[in-house]
């Protein structure tokens, strides 16, 4: 402990000086770094953002209006196919290097990654929602606002009823292929009760309920029929009932939600307090390493002799004597001379 004391203590301009050069150091690099300009625009959840399925529509019931629509615009926009369609209708493929953008891969994953990672959506009310995106020009800032509101108002009706239109497709197969069961069933029971006069008789003055009971192979024809007709009308309702749940869904944008206040060219610049912060923050950490490497290097070339422990890591000789550690009165008494100053304490009290 007393190495590490006597290096700091020894050269504490360096480390002050240290600790002030690489903070500073990192804000003047935020100082030179170009401006960014923010746009936002907001917007008016009018409902919940639903995804119609086999079991009707599917949402968060705790979530509010604005809160599903924030997370369903947040997950289109790290999909690559959305994101790519929002830089598409922008100028943002001109702010990235000319290596980049001359390369359609590189240049892809650039545009992925920055809309991606910097397209902000918050619900910031229970209808209220934002979409914020800074970039160095401020026009640009706008285009990609106006893009990102445009696509998600085309592709999001896309979404909720796509599980919609799949099912009612698979639904429309199956309601074929029931109402042809349904229409064999129906004729083999009646091609039987043909056969059997009787019976048919029995049915029109009882019923064909009553009739299955008396004859076990009608009665196996007719469960048959009414268990086709009952599959014929269950497909015909989850049919109905998706294609008036699509219809709810509505067309267009009004159904969904409503532009608030438009994305602008923004003619204020960002603020930098949080680039100065950030940027102070790393200078501060750097400089802290930087010192304690100094402090660790001077205490590993320190040499001197402090305790015996550290005469024993230079040498097996045996230890015979110690001085004492002296204050400044001991050396004094023992040595005169040195209250005239002829003598002055060197390290540790030891006159020198």
């Amino acid at each position: 402990m007393g190495r590490v004391l006597e290096a700091i203590f020894c050269r504490p301009l360096q480390l002050i000086l240290l600790l002030v050069m690489f903070p500073a150091l990192a804000i003047a690099v935020v100082l030179v770094l170009p401006r960014s300009y923010e746009t936002t625009a907001s917007l008016w959840a009018l409902r919940r953002y639903e995804v119609i399925g086999a079991t009707g529509p599917e949402t968060n019931l705790q979530a509010t209006p604005a809160e599903t629509q924030a997370t369903a615009l947040s997950e289109l926009l790290q999909s690559r196919t959305f994101a790519l369609k929002v830089a598409s209708q922008t100028q943002l493929a001109s702010t990235l290097d000319a290596h980049t953008r001359s390369d359609p891969l590189l240049r892809d994953d650039a545009l992925f990654t920055e809309i991606s990672k910097h397209v902000l959506v918050r619900a910031v009310g229970y209808n209220l929602f934002t979409i914020t995106y800074d970039n160095q020009s401020a026009q640009i800032a706008q285009q990609v606002v106006e893009s990102v509101i445009d696509n998600y108002s085309q592709q999001s009706q896309q979404f909720s009823i796509a599980e919609a239109q799949y099912l009612l497709q698979s639904y429309q197969g199956q309601l074929v292929k029931a109402q042809q069961d349904a229409a064999s069933a129906a004729a083999a029971e009646a091609h039987y009760l043909t056969n059997h006069p009787d019976l048919a008789h029995q049915v029109l003055t009882s019923g064909p309920d009553y009739a299955a009971t008396l004859d076990p192979a009608y009665g196996l024809l007719h469960s048959q029929t009414k268990q086709a007709q009952a599959t014929v009308e269950n497909l015909q309702s989850l049919i109905a009932s998706l294609n008036q749940e699509i219809s709810a869904q509505g067309t267009g944008t009004n159904s969904l939600f409503k532009v608030i206040d438009a994305p602008s060219v923004g003619t204020q610049p960002v603020s930098r307090m949080k680039s100065f912060l950030i940027g102070g923050a790393i200078g501060l950490v750097a400089a802290l390493v930087s010192c304690s490497a100094l402090v660790i290097i001077q205490v590993r070339r320190n040499r001197a002799v402090y305790t015996p422990l550290d005469l024993q890591k230079i040498t097996t000789l045996p230890v015979l004597a110690q001085l004492p550690r002296l204050g400044q009165e001991g050396i004094t008494a023992l040595l005169p001379s040195a209250a005239s100053g002829e003598l002055l304490p060197g390290r540790d009290g030891v006159p020198s």
